[in-house]
């Protein structure tokens, strides 16, 4: 399966979660917008990340995800983990497997990606956007 997910606030993720392991990609709770398809995630599905300039230049391949993890203030990072267990958050961790570099609106077109966070005329996001799955058959 593939999914879009939006770091638009530029979380660093690779820096926050590298106690963990490396190649974090994103994270996200429950509560905030996409996490039912968030949470259909897989090893082995592709990740495409819009990232600062509002551009998806890489999908990721899924290699792990960890539940339950905590976080704790941190001055440099904003947070870091705190604990492993105990927690909400769901991190995925991967590899970069394409090369994409389109402006996420030609991408959401190009894919036919539908969502109700996504605007249909313009495959603009709308406030809160997160996650969304959508079909490999295109």
């Amino acid at each position: 399966m593939k999914f879009l997910v939006s770091n638009i606030g530029g979380r660093a993720h690779q820096d926050i979660f590298s106690v963990i392991s490396e190649g974090a990609f994103f994270d996200l709770a429950p509560g905030q917008h996409g996490w039912n398809d968030y949470v259909q995630i897989r090893p082995g599905d592709v990740v495409y990340v819009i990232n600062q300039a509002r551009r998806v230049e890489t999908g990721f391949c899924v290699l792990g995800i960890v539940d339950g993890v905590t976080l704790k203030k941190d001055e440099v990072w904003g947070e870091k983990v705190k604990s492993m267990i105990g927690g909400n958050l769901r991190v995925l961790f991967g590899e970069p497997v394409e090369d994409v570099g389109q402006d996420y609106s030609d991408f959401v077109d190009a894919n036919n990606i539908r969502s109700p966070k996504i605007n249909p005329s313009t495959g603009k996001m709308y406030p809160g956007f997160n996650c969304t799955k959508f079909s490999e058959d295109l």
